[in-house]
């Protein structure tokens, strides 16, 4: 009797203590507690026992039963609201004795349908074979586990199951009870993690192999080859974008036969699938191009393409070409391998602009090289040129000083000579006046005419030296234009009449001028002397001015600083007089009106030469305008020339003076002067 109650209390409290860990085997050990309890209860009745003895055993087994029903209670609670799928199974069959309510849920089958069901129908093929095998290895081992068992559902779904079973007894019958967990969507998280792995390792693969490539085609081709591996495709292409992203140029392709290769060579931008991809940047696919009206080239479908997949080429945001594979089956691409396809577009793209900067660079450099030689090369032409240059430089500044000299020198040396020319001319004129024939007169005045013109060249001369030598006589003081130009007019009357030319002074700005009256009227004797020479019978002549200001010349800068180097490069006054001496004569041909003003220059042949002050189409010495401009610009001005051309009916040509309506300091009018020594406009 004793042995039963220490049993049965034995059988409480393992159930209490164990129900949370096994539900079963807290059941096992309470039904022994039990039975042996039976037995202990009948033996009291028997034999019997003093009457409080008797009382005593009766209040404890009372209190013994009602805690055993209230265990079975508990574990029936536990057992059909546990959180996993609780069975009991036979050790020997392994077909499922009992199934708790989650087990149900699990499978979908109620639990009398599922005792019944066959094993096959449970666990599809090799999961069957497995399942047997757990439950021989826990008949054995008193304990066995599959992590992971395949079981087909009651909707067909199959579920990945954990199981964990272990041998019990069951009075004298042995019983497996197993827990089974529903781990398939921590198998779907596995599968995605492991998949996501082998592309995060597949895109840096290609990253590592882009990166360390400076042959695009070669790392391309490779790229290509395991792209098509990773998605078991039949084969596909490259393209890269040409020609300022017009057309689509195939650069490695595999697996594509004649005659779609010819075909892929070259596509326009928006032409077809992949030409549509290259256009927006964004991937294009079609399960079967038998079917697909986006399909341009009909080769593409002879050749048994169907499934198609084509993704950019993409750096900094900037498609740079088109990645694109096929299968001979139809094909689905799901979102996750255009996701990875895409990554693997984005290192692709980065990789070709990395490789085309690199090319770019290398051909750059061997330009800059070349270059460099080249610039060598030059700079010891240049170093060779210049010292010839300053040889030539060396050699002109003394032919020009010696020039110079020789004009100073000639002239001094020239005036005492003509001075008894002239006088001793003059003194026969007036001595022998009535004594002389007409032939002896002409002589006489022939005499005289060609020695004054000698001492006008002379002069002449004399004045260019001057102004080569920064010794100009230039004073200042108020210049009334038109008393200066009657002046001028009235020594050419006679000139005008013979040669039948109109001559005529339009109305001049009335602001005040200042400057050498007297150079000022040599010059505009010289200017329509130029004009009378070369304006033929029955022509005109016209001086006219206006006033320009500063802001004015400032944009004809370009056009007019070739007639003096150094009138753009001071500060200007506000304002300035132009005076403007018209003609109707020969013109100017383009390329001599800068070398007018160069000293001794003459238009025209020297075969031609013929010397005269007023007859058309004769010449100087070649001083008149150099002296033009010497005058001008040490007033602080400039001068130049304006013709459309030469021959009959050119226009003629027209002469500028300008001069600045604030008076020059005297020293800015030797500075001018300086810069003229030596030195003609280009």
């Amino acid at each position: 009797m004793a042995t039963a109650l220490v049993v049965l209390l034995l059988a409480v409290l393992m159930g209490r203590e164990f129900f949370a860990p096994s539900f079963a085997e807290g059941a096992l050990v309470l039904l022994t507690g039990l039975a042996l309890l039976i037995p202990g209860l009948s033996l009291i009745r028997r034999h019997g026992l003093p009457g409080r003895e008797r009382q005593r055993l009766v209040a404890e087994n009372t209190q013994l039963r009602h805690s055993a029903e209230e265990a079975n209670l508990r574990f029936q609670h536990l057992f059909d609201n546990a959180g996993d799928a609780i069975f009991f199974i036979h050790p020997e069959t392994g077909t499922f004795l009992d199934i708790n309510r989650r087990g149900e849920q699990l499978l979908g089958y109620p639990g009398r349908t599922l005792t019944d069901l066959p094993l096959g129908e449970l666990f599809p093929g090799e999961q069957r074979r497995r399942y047997l095998r757990l439950v021989k290895k826990v008949q054995r081992n008193g304990y066995g586990e599959v992590p992971d068992l395949l079981i087909r559902c009651r909707d067909g779904r199959l579920m990945h199951g954990e199981l964990h079973a272990r041998l019990g007894d069951l009075g004298k019958h042995k019983v497996v009870h197993c827990v089974l967990r529903d781990v398939s969507e921590m198998r779907r998280i596995e599968a995605e993690l492991r998949q996501k792995n082998r592309d995060l390792a597949l895109v840096n693969d290609i990253a590592h192999q882009a990166a360390g490539s400076r042959d695009a085609e070669r790392m391309l081709d490779s790229v290509l080859g395991r792209v098509l591996e990773t998605f078991s495709a039949d084969g596909g292409g490259i393209f890269l974008l040409r020609h300022q992203g017009s057309e689509l140029h195939l650069l490695v392709h595999r697996g594509i036969e004649e005659p779609a290769l010819s075909d892929l060579r070259y596509l326009v931008v928006g032409q077809g699938l992949a030409g549509r991809v290259a256009a927006n940047g964004k991937p294009r696919s079609s399960p079967d191009l038998r079917h697909d009206s986006r399909v341009s080239l009909e080769s593409l479908r002879q050749a048994g393409w169907r499934g198609y997949q084509a993704v950019p080429l993409v750096s900094d945001q900037r498609t740079v070409g088109v990645l694109f594979f096929f299968t001979f089956k139809e094909r689905i691409f799901g979102r996750e391998e255009v996701r990875l396809l895409l990554a693997i577009g984005k290192q692709l793209g980065g990789a070709v602009d990395s490789v085309e900067l690199y090319d770019a660079l290398q051909w750059q450099h061997r330009l800059t090289e070349a270059s460099m030689r080249e610039l060598e090369q030059s700079r010891l032409q240049l170093r060779d040129s210049l010292r010839r240059m300053e040889l030539a430089n060396r050699t002109l500044e003394q032919t020009e000083r010696l020039k110079s000299n020789f004009i100073t020198l000639a002239s001094h040396e020239l005036r005492t000579p003509l001075t008894y020319i002239l006088s001793g001319s003059q003194l026969l004129s007036d001595t022998l006046r009535g004594r002389l024939n007409d032939e002896e007169r002409n002589v006489l005045r022939a005499i005289h005419d060609g020695g004054q013109r000698l001492h006008e060249i002379v002069q002449d001369l004399l004045d260019m030296a001057h102004i080569e030598a920064n010794a100009c006589p230039i004073t200042r003081g108020k210049v009334h234009l038109p008393t200066l130009l009657a002046e001028v007019e009235q020594k050419f009357q006679e000139f005008f009449r013979q040669r039948g030319l109109s001559f005529s002074v339009a109305p001049l700005p009335t602001e005040e001028l200042h400057g050498d009256a007297r150079q000022l009227g040599k010059t505009f004797h010289r200017l329509i002397e130029n004009a009378v020479k070369f304006t033929p019978a029955g022509g005109a002549i016209e001086i006219s001015g206006n006033l320009l200001h500063n802001r004015e010349l400032r944009l004809r800068e370009e056009q007019l600083r070739n007639f003096s180097t150094v009138f753009f490069t001071r500060p200007m006054p506000p304002r300035f007089l132009q005076l403007s001496v018209r003609d109707t004569g020969v013109g100017i041909d383009p390329s001599e009106q800068m070398r007018i003003f160069d000293k001794f220059y003459e238009v025209g042949s020297p075969e031609g030469h013929f010397t005269s002050r007023t007859s058309f189409g004769g010449k100087g010495v070649g001083l008149g305008l150099s002296l033009v401009k010497g005058v001008i610009e040490a007033h602080g001005g400039m001068t130049w020339v304006e013709s459309p051309g030469t021959g009959e009916g050119a226009g003629g040509s027209a002469f500028h003076l300008l001069l600045p309506l604030e008076p020059l300091p005297l020293e800015g009018a030797h500075e001018q002067i300086a810069s003229l020594s030596g030195h003609s406009p280009v």
